[in-house]
Parts: structure tokens; C-alpha cells; sequence
């Protein structure tokens, strides 16, 4: 039981630190694109950059520690599925906004897509590979 309940703290964790990120990714594109500074495209690409600085810092002190690993080699692995994470979320969103008629339907969308690359995406890989401890 102990092991579940850890499993449980941590993925527990890591959902708050991705949602604290997701409010800087949300803050970020929502108010570049509505107070017209940039499309909603670059302004996306804008929130997710920031929201990604923002869950490393958090995860890496706070969500998956003593993982045995240097902080370059973490970097490096977190820098491979952030990049994945911001083609899904940043591409995903401009997209399924350009097919769904654009910018009134936009923070729909990129809700709907950040939930998505959070649950199927992102956990599974921080916790699988970017944040596992060193055999």
C-alpha cells in the first residue's frame, strides 16, 4: 500500500506543478492574444515556452527529487518532451482553432488540448523516463 500511496503523492504533485505551469501558459497566451500584442498563434508559443520553464523548475525541486541524475541530463531529457509537449500543445491548438473558426473558440480549445497532452503526454513521460531514478 505504501507504494501506491507514494505513486498516488506524486502523480498527485505533479498535477499541481502542471497546473501551476498551465496557469502561466493560459495567463500568457490569453492576455498576448487579447490585448492584440500577438496573434493567438505566437502568442500560444509564447504561454507554452513559459509554462514550461515554469513545470521544470517545480518538478525538478519539488515533484521528482533524488532521482540520482545531474541536472544537465535532466535538463536535456526535459528539453526532449518539452519540445513534444509544445509541437502537441502549441500545434494542436492553433490547428484544431484554424478548423473550428478561429479565435473565439480558442480557449476551448487549448483547454481541451492541454488536458489531453497533460494526461497522455506529459505525465507518463516526465515520470517514465525524464524524472526516473538512476539504476
Amino acid at each position: 500500500m505504501g507504494k501506491v500511496r507514494r505513486e498516488l503523492w506524486t502523480f498527485t504533485k505533479a498535477e499541481l506543478s502542471a497546473s501551476v505551469a498551465s496557469g502561466v501558459v493560459f495567463f500568457m497566451a490569453i492576455v498576448l492574444t487579447y490585448t492584440g500584442v500577438l496573434p493567438y498563434g505566437y502568442a500560444n508559443i509564447v504561454g507554452v515556452a513559459s509554462g514550461g520553464l515554469t513545470n521544470f523548475v517545480i518538478n525538478i525541486r519539488y515533484v521528482f527529487t533524488n532521482t540520482g541524475r545531474g541536472g544537465r541530463s535532466l535538463a536535456m531529457r526535459y528539453l526532449c518532451v518539452w519540445t513534444g509537449s509544445m509541437i502537441l500543445n502549441g500545434g494542436g491548438t492553433n490547428l484544431l482553432t484554424w478548423l473550428v473558426g478561429g479565435k473565439s473558440y480558442f480557449i476551448i480549445v487549448k483547454c481541451l488540448i492541454a488536458v489531453c497532452v497533460a494526461f497522455c503526454f506529459n505525465y507518463p513521460l516526465q515520470r517514465g523516463w525524464v524524472f526516473n531514478k538512476k539504476s
